[in-house]
């Protein structure tokens, strides 16, 4: 019986360029994001200023946004090797985007949900 080395048809399938040194910065934009809003929640609520309260809560917006992209960033990293992605991660991060989207817009129809009734 004849065997066949099919070894040199094997082709990594990791096509997405090293973004370690972004997935790090979107963990410290996330954390500097987060503190500004605790900071803008407390000191709205200690001086009743509904500006600043708002402010805060609008700052969680884009927390979640950011969550939502260092997820995407740290499963496209340990994915990167996996042969069931045939043509890469790069999708996980268009998804991410997508799924920040679709989050925001929920909650921008959430806030305006008296004004369309």
């Amino acid at each position: 019986m004849h065997r066949t080395d099919h070894s040199r048809f094997y082709k990594a399938h990791d096509f997405v360029p090293d973004f370690s040194h972004a997935e790090r910065r979107t963990r410290i934009v996330i954390g500097v994001t987060a503190a500004m809003m605790i900071v803008e929640i407390v000191a709205g609520l200690m001086s009743h200023s509904m500006a600043l309260l708002a402010d805060g809560w609008h700052m969680s917006t884009h927390v979640i946004a950011f969550v939502i992209t260092a997820m995407a960033y740290y499963f496209a990293r340990t994915q990167a090797g996996n042969a069931r992605f045939s043509f890469g991660t790069g999708k996980i991060g268009v998804l991410g985007g997508f799924t920040s989207a679709v989050v925001l817009t929920v909650q921008w129809l959430s806030i305006f949900e008296d004004y369309f009734s």
